[in-house]
This record gives structure tokens, sequence and C-alpha cells, in this order.
């Protein structure tokens, strides 16, 4: 299996009814992974990780500050999260700067989805939560992409 696209199609499970609360939009998602195995959520993480990872560019950044002049590197990491939400095109389209819209909105809680899908499932803290992806997507970790 695809697992980009797996990773897109768990995503189309958002509950967009429920838009303005980030938590309710990302039930079904979390609800979801609870029911799979661990590597199915650790897997989860680590394109979730990727994907973010592929947004932290010194050219973003740049384009987010000129909307954003007050930019931290958390509020640039949760303007990525946005580019997840939407899916596979808005995606590229923010990865090719083409999304400036998203430089003044956060999406911060889809960082906590496989946490939260681990813990749901073995009824454990998300503190307790195992794994760790290969790629950070914390701001300036992609130094290939801020030389």
């Amino acid at each position: 299996m695809n697992r980009s696209r797996s990773f897109w199609d768990v995503m189309e499970l958002c509950d967009w009814t429920c838009e303005g609360d980030d938590d309710k939009v990302l039930r079904p998602v979390i609800q979801y992974l609870a029911q799979q195995e661990d590597g199915r959520i650790f897997q989860f993480n680590d394109l979730m990780s990727e994907l973010l990872h592929g947004l932290d560019t010194k050219k973003l950044t740049a384009q987010c500050k000129e909307v954003e002049p007050l930019m931290s590197d958390d509020s640039f990491l949760y303007s990525r999260c946005v580019a997840l939400i939407n899916g596979p095109s808005y995606y590229e389209k923010a990865r090719q700067g083409m999304a400036k819209e998203i430089w003044n909105m956060e999406f911060e809680a889809l960082l906590y989805v496989p946490s939260r899908a681990w813990a749901l499932k073995h009824e454990k803290p998300e503190e307790d939560y195992p794994h760790t992806a290969p790629l950070s997507y914390e701001t300036g970790s992609n130094r290939e992409q801020w030389k």
C-alpha cells in the first residue's frame, strides 16, 4: 500500500461539520487509528512528520513572515499543519509557495493525532506514546532546505 495515499485516505475521515473545534474535526481520525495495529499508528506519525518536514523551508518561512511578522517557530509549524489537514493537492500548493493564506491559520491539534490514537487504544496517557518519527517536523530541522 502506498504510504502517502493511505495517510491522505485517513485524513479524509475528518468531520468538517465540527469546523472550529479542531479536536472534534480530528475525532474520527483518532478513533480509526486507535483500531489499527501500533505499526499503522506509527506509520501515520512517520508520514505526517515527513510531510511537515517537507514544508520546513527557508523560502516558506520568509513567506510566512511576510504574512505574519510576529511568526514564531511554533506558529510556523502549526500553519504547516493547515496544509496537511486540507489534503494532498493543497499540500502541494503550499509546498510550492502558492498558499499564502495558510500563514495566518493554525491546526496544532493534528500533531497529537498519533499519540492520542495510541493512548486511546492502550488506555494509557499520551505521554507514554513510545514512538519517535525518524524525521523531525520542528521548525529549522530540514537543514537542507534552510541553506
